[in-house]
């Protein structure tokens, strides 16, 4: 894959690793919607547009062409993790399947609440939820909304949450967020080694084992994390022949297996089991 940037816009040709539904609907991300054949993107306050050009040829149209590069990741060489990953003969259909998978690097904060309100929920209800909050909370910026800054997170109620959706989730939300204006230290998050980074976002309500890992994966760029949910668990009882055991079991198999490439598999194997193709069992 090459890209060019031209302005605010950026050309991606021979994108055989890049697909943008494939990515945007592996349950990694919220904020985004099709129209017209359009997939909009809105990330903290940046926005982008993708369009297709041709087969494997998009144009990025955006306000900060620096942010989705690195947004989408397009500086990583997605071949190598493919080659590498299809040594495991069990993840080959999935590799194929959502070769054009790639993993979002998102805005902290961002995550955090978004993964918090995630728990327990269906994808159209938390987009709702968080398009509320951002309606309500975030700036106008001439056409959509931005994800609240902290400052304006503080000003959500405990009702407000509610009455956007958030349910019993609203006392975690207003517990963690007056957290991370306080004594949470969110940049510091950036300087852990994982198991460091994992511990203290647990000390967050609303923030268990699967959440954490989550925020590590996708806002924190750690890589050797292996999200736990109920999909995975299919895939760990179903295609590797797994025992019923509890999800720290389930996550310390998949990183001792994949090691620093246990975030992409996951995400190849996850959108590929949601879309009910049964992998073939690991010889």
């Amino acid at each position: 894959m090459q890209y060019k940037i031209e302005g605010n816009n950026i050309l991606l040709t021979d994108a055989q690793y890049f697909d943008p539904e494939a990515t945007l609907c592996s349950g990694q991300v919220f904020r985004f919607s099709k129209k017209d054949g359009v997939w909009c993107i809105i990330s903290g306050d940046k926005i982008a547009k993708i369009s297709t050009i041709a087969p494997q040829n998009y144009k990025i149209v955006t306000n900060d062409a620096k942010f989705f590069v690195n947004y989408f990741d397009f500086n990583t060489n997605y071949a190598t993790i493919i080659n590498r990953l299809s040594k495991t003969n069990t993840l080959l259909p999935a590799l194929r399947f959502g070769q054009g998978v790639r993993l979002l690097n998102q805005p902290v904060v961002e995550t955090i609440i978004s993964f918090i309100i995630s728990a327990n929920n269906n994808i159209p209800r938390i987009q709702k939820t968080i398009n509320n909050i951002c309606m309500h909370f975030g700036k106008n910026c001439d056409g959509y909304y931005a994800f609240p800054t902290l400052n304006e997170l503080s000003k959500i109620t405990k009702q407000d949450f509610i009455n956007f959706g958030c349910g019993y989730r609203a006392d975690y939300l207003v517990d963690t967020i007056k957290k991370l204006n306080t004594t949470f230290d969110v940049e510091e998050l950036k300087t852990l080694d994982t198991n460091s980074a994992r511990e203290k976002l647990k000390t967050l309500k609303g923030v268990g084992p699967k959440v954490a890992d989550c925020i590590l994966l996708f806002g924190l760029g750690k890589r050797d994390v292996f999200p736990v949910d109920t999909w995975i668990e299919k895939v760990y009882l179903q295609d590797f022949c797994g025992k019923p055991t509890n999800r720290k079991n389930i996550t310390n198999f998949f990183v001792d297996k994949f090691k620093d490439l246990s975030g992409y598999a996951q995400q190849y194997v996850f959108y590929y089991k949601r879309k009910d193709v049964h992998l073939i069992k690991e010889k």
